[in-house]
């Protein structure tokens, strides 16, 4: 018994005329003749009282056809529902974060999309003002980013593990045992190309937080290495150029001094939305990366849907 039959007979039923049936449901009279027929089989009893100039329905006819009214109502609404459940399902999730946070979400997306490949998860890099307005015009689902806005000017809170300083070996960075945003104010950056969309973006991003982006100058790897060696500037870029730059016998990659103890981080969902399970999945992912990284706990998480 099949779900079209229902709709057959039901149409059958309505029109009590075989021929207007057939056409209703784009079949031909012989093929609803037999459909019917083979209904009558499988419930073992009449359901159509067949003359010459029209079609009457049996009692059991009458109760078949009330059954299957019924029936294909109900699916009908279980299909509404259904679809409406699926629209509030999440399918993509967009993060945005601050690079105190660039460790800790890569790692928890990670994670989460492990256990989730249905989901899928875009990730971007912003500065905290950045973070802040594309929350509150709700391009973002999740913002991650510094709670502590307090700290000094001066320090590096932290620079993402896919991108490097680096300086010639007689710069008197390499001297240096604190190197802070004080430290690199006084020489002008250089920035390394990628080949990757994303440490390209981080490459932009770090040199807007490195106070560098009105006067950063971008090149390939061999006009860096060379422009660099003249102990004027520093030099940034992304991991895929750390073998070139250890051998280089003139070049050193240098540490920035890192506050990653003291950073409190503070995660806002859009009241947009959905909190359902798998995104407070991903939220007590990132929760336990915080603090797996720092040690501390993240300060608020805050939403309006909450």
């Amino acid at each position: 018994m099949r779900l079209e039959q229902f709709e057959q007979f039901l149409a059958l039923g309505k029109l009590r005329h075989f021929r207007q049936a057939a056409e209703q449901c784009n079949l031909s009279t012989s093929a609803l003749t037999r459909s019917i027929q083979t209904l009558e089989q499988e419930l073992d009893c009449e359901l159509v009282a067949r003359s010459t100039r029209s079609v009457n329905l049996t009692d059991a006819g009458e109760q078949f056809l009330i059954y299957c009214q019924d029936t294909l109502t109900q699916l009908k609404e279980i299909k509404t529902k259904l679809a409406k459940h699926k629209k509030n399902l999440i399918d993509k999730i967009i993060i945005g974060y601050t690079m105190d946070a660039t460790t800790i979400v890569p790692l928890a997306c990670g994670k989460f999309m492990q256990q989730h490949p249905e989901i899928s998860i875009e990730m971007h890099l912003y500065t905290q003002t950045q973070l802040n307005e594309k929350l509150k015009i709700n391009e973002l689902d999740i913002a991650i980013g510094s709670s502590q806005n307090h700290l000094p000017e001066n320090q590096i809170v932290q620079l993402p593990d896919q991108l490097v300083l680096f300086v010639s070996k007689n710069h008197p960075l390499a001297f240096a045992t604190e190197i802070d945003r004080t430290a690199l104010n006084p020489y002008p950056m250089l920035s390394c190309l990628s080949s990757s969309i994303q440490v390209q973006k981080m490459l932009q991003d770090a040199a807007v937080a490195l106070h560098k982006v009105s006067t950063v100058k971008v090149g390939n790897i061999d006009q860096i290495t060379q422009t660099v060696k003249d102990n004027k500037h520093v030099a940034i870029a992304g991991i895929e150029h750390t073998n070139t730059i250890d051998g280089n016998p003139d070049l050193m990659i240098i540490k920035p001094t890192q506050e990653s103890q003291k950073l409190a981080l503070s995660l806002t969902t859009s009241r947009d939305f959905n909190l359902q399970h798998q995104a407070l999945q991903l939220l007590s992912y990132i929760a336990d990366e915080v603090k797996l990284q720092t040690g501390a706990q993240l300060e608020s998480i805050e939403s309006e849907t909450f």
